[in-house]
């Protein structure tokens, strides 16, 4: 009988966002559904798509949280507009 196997991924991700000031940038990272879990439907195609290559392993949840600590300034654009 299958088992569920839970794991914990570091994922890297960079997001650009226009702010009048970095702590409002922040805020709007933290706040914001930019890094949200995927649906039902998205990982209903993922499964899908792995059973289509062989795979017989399936996604049962994704869960993301962004701690505000992780969130790394890492570049400023700061053109004239």
């Amino acid at each position: 009988m299958p088992q569920d196997y839970e794991f914990e991924v570091t994922i890297v991700a960079v997001i650009r966002v226009r702010a009048p000031s970095e702590s409002l940038a922040r805020e709007v990272i933290v706040a914001s559904s930019a890094l949200t879990s995927p649906s039902t439907d998205e990982i209903r195609l993922a499964n899908k798509s792995g059973f289509a290559t062989g795979k017989i392993a399936t996604l049962v949840s994704v869960d993301f949280s962004i701690g505000g600590d992780s969130i790394k300034l890492i570049g400023v654009d700061e053109r004239q507009q």
